[in-house]
């Protein structure tokens, strides 16, 4: 058996057994009643890696290579992953995704199938839920098995500290796409660029996605467009929920949004997960005892998400909410629109930054605002600064705690304790390598080009301290994402959403209405999780509000249905 770490890397998981099943015959017979028998001949082709669309097969006789697209002159055993045989089924997360294929499948022999199409894929998972079960963690682990090979990779080059590399980087990673990595300083680095008709002068770090082109320093967009990741909305319509944000709270509306049979659709900038999708781990989380990293619990509920149907956009960037008429109406970043019956506000907030007019010179530089095991690697032996001292701070102090010399916690009150989480300023104050000072802050950057040394002050003495270090981890405070919204919901000063009884503003209800639980100062527009005024920034209400917020859209809806039925 084949053993592998699991998304967060700390957990070996046997691949084989789960990654490529072979189902009953009950199972099977289960299946078929959802597609068509078919035939394929030796040396058909099923699909190929880049295909978008492409269908399900079951295998009821014959045999079926999945091959990765290897090198020139490899023979077929060079490039096989697997052999899928009777009772085995193609597929992974990108049918799911709507994206294109890693890998090819190849009829070995004359073979019966039963094939299904997507919807049709979609509806098996949707009405068997023991199949659906087997299915998709065969498809989460067959992924997880990619990822750890390196199959239909991108190619990402350039220095590996720099910050468009993390950029890109911290997508492809956190979307679980499989990256190949070079440094164009390493010897082979230039016969293998070569290859691929990289020039010398070309902007890193340049991505290459698809033989004979590549693409200098590109946007994040340009990257999910060219690997087939950026989902169409063309074709939505009007849906019931559009969810603005793909943290914990919007992942959760989706579920049971979607799980409820409303219409719905996730838009999100990045990548899935969030400001919790760069967490390292997190152990207070209810039914993991071991943990789960920020990534792997987004990926889990991605996928829930759209076991039930809900679309996941990404990325997209809403501009603007037009919330004068109905539907509501929100405005991409590329000119694109989606009209929702209802929108869920889940963008979440983003770390404060430091009042440094050096800071943007390092962003990206040597600052970072998240701690991932992509920013650890930077981290290697050295001694880093985590500034604040909230959980998310003790977390990256502790993962990074694993891989540097030594953390030194810069907090800017008295305590960790009144801040933190028991269980994580414990563990802090037992590290041998996490220093903690207290009432103490960052005073001023130094470095050329990179970071090289941080100056910072202890308030309690006013003694001022030079310490070199080519990293630092930003994580104070929240500043709500709201700036798009442009005055359409009532904020609180800090310009966190005001939901429920918190809002002033009721003059868009009917006479003597007021706004639902966790909905805004607009009719249909709800806030949920870091955005709202008012929350407790912790993953596990996030997914509360999430969850509950379903309910209040179904009356919502219901009030528009009848409006409508009245006018």
């Amino acid at each position: 058996m084949d053993d592998m770490t699991s998304y967060d890397g700390s957990v070996r998981v046997g691949m084989d057994e789960d990654a490529f099943p072979v189902l009953s015959e009950e199972h099977v017979s289960r299946v078929r009643e959802y597609g068509s028998a078919d035939t394929l001949e030796r040396g058909q082709i099923l699909y190929s890696r880049g295909t978008t669309g492409f269908d399900f097969f079951l295998i009821l006789d014959g045999v079926i290579d999945i091959l990765q697209e290897g090198n020139p002159g490899d023979s077929v055993e060079d490039r096989t992953v697997t052999v899928l045989s009777a009772a085995q089924f193609t597929g992974e997360l990108s049918l799911l995704h709507r994206q294109k294929s890693l890998v090819q499948a190849v009829a070995r022999e004359d073979c019966v199938v039963i094939r299904l199409r997507p919807a049709q894929l979609r509806t098996l998972i949707a009405n068997e839920p023991d199949i659906a079960q087997i299915v998709l963690q065969a498809f989460m682990q067959r992924r997880l098995r990619y990822v750890h090979m390196g199959l239909g990779t991108v190619l990402l080059a350039g220095p590996p500290e720099s910050g468009d590399m993390l950029r890109i980087r911290g997508f492809l990673d956190r979307s679980n796409y499989p990256v190949r990595q070079i440094d164009p300083g390493e010897p082979e680095a230039a016969g293998v660029l070569r290859d691929y008709g990289v020039k010398s002068d070309a902007r890193w770090p340049v991505v290459i996605c698809r033989p004979g082109t590549y693409m200098q320093n590109p946007e994040i967009s340009e990257v999910a467009e060219c690997l087939g990741l950026r989902e169409d909305i063309g074709d939505l319509g009007t849906v019931d929920v559009a969810v603005v944000g793909a943290g914990p709270s919007g992942l959760a509306a989706a579920v049971y949004a979607a799980s409820e049979g409303l219409s719905t659709v996730v838009v999100e900038a990045t990548a899935p997960g969030g400001q919790a999708g760069t967490s390292s781990m997190i152990e207070n989380y209810l039914g993991f005892p071991l943990g789960i990293s920020g990534r792997d619990l987004a990926t889990r509920a991605q996928v829930q998400a759209m076991k039930f149907g809900a679309r996941i956009a990404l990325p997209y960037t809403v501009e603007r909410l037009d919330c004068s008429g109905s539907p509501l109406t929100l405005r991409m970043g590329d000119g694109e629109t989606l009209s929702a019956r209802t929108v869920i506000v889940a963008t979440g907030a983003h770390y404060r930054r430091l009042d440094l007019p050096e800071l943007p010179r390092f962003e990206g530089n040597g600052v970072h605002y998240a701690a991932t095991a992509l920013e650890g690697a930077c981290c290697q032996g050295e001694e880093v600064f985590v500034v604040g001292g909230a959980n998310s701070a003790g977390q990256a102090a502790v993962f990074l705690s694993q891989v540097a010399d030594h953390v030194r916690m810069l907090v800017r009150g008295a305590a960790l304790s009144n801040s933190m989480s028991q269980y994580l300023s414990r563990r802090i104050d037992a590290a041998a390598r996490i220093s903690v000072h207290t009432r103490s802050e960052v005073v001023e950057l130094q470095g050329k080009g990179h970071l090289q040394e941080v100056r910072w002050k202890d308030n309690s003495t006013g003694e001022s301290r030079v310490t070199p270090s080519s990293n630092a981890f930003l994580m104070l405070g929240a500043v709500p994402n709201t700036s798009w919204l442009t005055d359409c919901l009532e904020t609180d000063e800090k310009g966190f959403i005001r939901v429920g009884h918190d809002v002033s503003d009721t003059s868009a209800f009917p006479p003597d209405g007021r706004p639902m639980e966790l909905e805004s100062s607009v009719p249909g527009v709800f806030a949920v999780g870091d955005v709202r005024s008012g929350s407790v920034k912790r993953v596990a209400s996030s997914v509360g509000e999430g969850s509950i917020v379903v309910a209040a859209v179904h009356r919502a809806l219901a009030s528009q249905r009848k409006a409508r039925s009245t006018a």
